[in-house]
């Protein structure tokens, strides 16, 4: 079994984009919890890689807002103030409610056959999946629609910004029913899709990603 983002590994890291994503992970689930200082040779014990990369990891990390670079002390991990994610959650509402409306007349059966597979996984992962497997179906759902988009930037935006709020700040707004909404908007977004009916599904969108998982 591949040992998940956070663990030590044997081994050293291939160059800096594995590290984004393995630092990025334990920041977004609270391992590398806000406030803390990224010492670099910490983490080349932690993950295994080598100085430069690790740097370059850390610069990566600050162009994406979840790590910042404080002159002669070194690199931090990002605090976010409420009004920032809040910035942050408005504009993926508005960009991805551009994409549903441009999603609806191009998708397909077998696009909506893997969305509904998608669904199905996340309302399993619901009941018995760790944070990170509920994280990870959610974002298959996001997924499975957007790559019926043609608008790739919109896609890119949206999995950056998607990247820009830690999935802890996400899991301590959310309750349990509010989960569990979720998972049925991802149902009701099937159907609208089903329908062709674009304002509605776009309207929904709104309100899905404002109560995002």
């Amino acid at each position: 079994m591949a040992a998940e983002a956070g663990e030590e590994t044997e081994g050293r890291a291939a160059g800096p984009e594995p590290l984004v994503a393995r630092i990025a992970q334990d920041i977004s689930f609270g391992r590398l919890p806000p406030g803390s200082w990224l010492k670099q040779i910490d983490l080349e014990a932690r993950y295994g890689a080598k100085r430069l990369d690790i740097r370059q990891a850390l610069d990566l990390l600050v162009e994406r807002g979840l790590v910042c670079h404080v002159e002669r002390r070194g690199y931090r991990v990002e605090e976010f103030a409420p009004e920032r994610v809040q910035e942050i959650m408005a504009i993926r509402a508005a960009l991805e409610a551009e994409a549903a409306g441009q999603v609806v007349e191009r998708i397909d059966e077998a696009s909506l056959t893997v969305m509904h597979e998608a669904a199905l996984a996340f309302q399993s992962a619901l009941e018995d999946g760790t944070a990170e497997e509920q994280d990870a179906a959610n974002r298959r759902f996001h997924a499975a629609m957007l790559a019926s988009c043609p608008n790739r930037e919109i896609v890119r935006l949206l999995f950056a910004l998607r990247d820009r709020v830690p999935a802890w700040i996400i899991r301590q707004r959310n309750t349990q029913a509010l989960l569990r909404l979720s998972a049925a908007q991802h149902f009701e977004i099937i159907a609208l899709i089903r329908q062709r009916d674009g304002a509605a599904l776009q309207a929904l969108m709104r309100r899905h990603n404002l109560t995002p998982p």
